[in-house]
């Protein structure tokens, strides 16, 4: 009898430990359930941020590089770090100012084959003032950029219109190097003139130089001028302007504009004169 009271005593014990035990499978099963449910939803978001990533990289045709060459705490220096480097700015102010150009100069339909190949662009903050913002070095473009723009009041604006220039230049052609220096830098002043958010082509109520009554028209040291007069002949031939950039991928030569306008060069410096004056 007392054998059969003390079974009943230690049953309920007995009954607990059982539940304890099942609770704490139960504990482990939903811990280790929950891991895993975690661990694919780091898996899923890990694999989308890298096809992002590639898709992004792909998307940019050409590598990029940023330097900061100048020296540390300046606020060339500082600026450049804050604004530009740690946040990608720099990255996404050239593919901006890229994309810009590349939608002036190269239409859909030809593009690949007059397309300039461009592989890898390399941003360089100066420890130096520099007078060229580009050094072009076989399939590599160098954007030098002048710490000066940065240490002024409206930097932002300057550096990207540097940016802007720098990407014009990279994507123009010249000739093979043969191309009026006058006409190039025009050429680049005109792309980033229509890029600036506050200026226009060169405004009808600036004052510009006539263009001397020779075959060289295009040797005007002003560039407002170049700007003014490749406005004038966009307006005289719609696509002017592209087409000019892509007769001078392989040579250049005054008969170019003959050949883009129907008129003799020598013809339009004469009117041209006559629309400014």
């Amino acid at each position: 009898m007392e054998e059969f009271k003390n079974q009943n005593l230690l049953q309920p014990l007995i009954q607990k430990t059982n539940t304890n035990s099942y609770e704490n499978d139960h504990k482990i099963i939903s811990y280790s359930s929950n891991q895993s449910i975690i661990l694919r939803l780091f898996m899923v978001i890990f694999i989308g941020i890298v096809s992002l990533w590639a898709n992004y990289e792909v998307s940019k045709g050409f590598s990029i590089t940023i330097v900061n060459e100048t020296i540390k705490g300046t606020i060339a220096n500082k600026r450049f770090d804050l604004f530009y480097m740690s946040n990608d700015e720099a990255t996404r102010l050239v593919l901006r100012t890229s994309k810009f150009v590349e939608n002036i100069l190269y239409p859909v339909d030809d593009q690949h084959e007059i397309k300039k190949q461009v592989k890898h662009v390399i941003i360089q903050l100066s420890s130096r003032n520099l007078t060229g913002p580009v050094i072009v070095n076989n399939d590599e473009f160098v954007i030098h950029i002048s710490p000066s723009i940065l240490e002024g009041p409206d930097y932002k604006r300057d550096m990207f219109l540097a940016f802007q220039e720098g990407m014009a230049r990279i994507w123009l052609w010249d000739g093979q190097g043969n191309a009026p220096s006058s006409l190039v830098n025009g050429m680049v002043e005109y792309i980033t003139s229509l890029a600036s958010l506050s200026e226009r082509v060169t405004s009808e109520s600036e004052s510009v130089k006539s263009v001397k009554l020779n075959r060289s028209c295009w040797k005007s040291k002003d560039k407002r001028t170049i700007v003014k007069l490749l406005n004038y002949c966009e307006g005289k031939k719609e696509g002017f302007f592209r087409r000019l950039n892509k007769e001078m991928k392989n040579v250049w030569h005054e008969k170019i504009i003959d050949d883009i306008l129907g008129m003799p060069a020598w013809h339009l410096c004469e009117t041209y004169n006559k629309f400014v004056i």
